[in-house]
């Protein structure tokens, strides 16, 4: 069997669950992998491993164990204000997210923002002689730092990234453009300031969706004339094209896609291609 344990910050891997061990659903539980021995809770048991593993779960965690996890938290908070002091006299240009100082004592994870790549080995060497312990820089991005921090979004809900998502996406302004929303910052975009990762659930349908129509952009010929592909309509499945030797309502003239495809002819002249819009993104 396998399990997925949920960590601090949210982090949620995959564990293999010895036969011999007996765990349960919602309880914390002590996995052993690359970097020691760590405490989570257990979210849930599969009975097939479908993501790979990254080591075992070797017990559950006793009272004495959870008394310890708490302490540490404690010893988490007192280290934040000597660690700023180092960073300060180090001269880094960093923002300190969290940190994490692992169930065994002995290997601390400090989390941190930064732009640009930081030396940050003098650092290293004085946490380790102020705490006494192995030490890990760990820079994430703001969308991590989001993870990590939890909230809740303009949906209401909490955010998807603390809730259930693993990995993030590349997300652009086309993703936008192809679902035909709003280029406003402030619309379209999360707690961590990036475009909001919700926006890639439905990409499927809509890449799907378009090979149905003509390109956007696109010069076509049809029985009414020479015009090109001004707007896409996927929900009514409408088609307008602004044809060259029409007058009337600036050339507009708005098609059913069952019609266009009636009238358009074979030869077909493309300004854009459908494909740059997979290459854009």
């Amino acid at each position: 069997m396998f399990g997925r344990v949920e960590f601090r910050g949210n982090e949620r891997l995959m564990f293999e669950i010895p036969t011999n061990i007996d765990v349960e659903e919602g309880k914390y539980v002590i996995c052993q992998h690359d970097q020691g021995l760590d405490i989570g809770i257990l979210l849930k048991i599969f009975p097939y491993e479908f993501e790979k593993s990254v080591g075992k779960i070797i017990r559950k965690a006793t009272a004495d164990d959870i008394r310890l996890k708490k302490s540490n938290e404690l010893k988490e908070k007192d280290a934040y204000e000597p660690t700023l002091k180092f960073i300060e006299e180090n001269g880094l240009n960093i923002k300190l997210v969290d940190i994490e100082i692992h169930f065994d004592g002995q290997h601390i994870t400090f989390y941190f923002i930064s732009e640009k790549r930081i030396d940050f080995r003098n650092l290293v060497k004085q946490l380790a002689s102020f705490f006494h312990a192995r030490i890990q820089m760990k820079q994430i991005g703001v969308r991590d730092y989001a993870k990590r921090l939890g909230g809740f979004g303009a949906c209401g809900q909490e955010l998807c990234c603390k809730r259930f998502l693993k990995d993030f996406e590349a997300i652009t302004l086309q993703t936008l453009k192809d679902q035909g929303l709003s280029v406003t910052p402030q619309k379209v975009s999360g707690m961590c300031g990036r475009l909001m990762c919700c926006l890639m659930y439905e990409m499927d349908f809509y890449e799907e969706v378009y090979k149905k129509f003509p390109p956007l952009n696109s010069n076509v010929i049809t029985d009414l004339g020479e015009g090109k592909i001004v707007k896409l309509d996927i929900y009514k499945d409408l088609v307008t094209v602004q044809y060259n030797n029409v007058e009337e309502n600036g050339g507009l003239i708005t098609h059913s896609l069952e019609e266009f495809n009636r009238i358009k002819k074979k030869r077909w002249k493309f300004i854009t291609n459908i494909n740059r819009r997979k290459e854009d993104r």
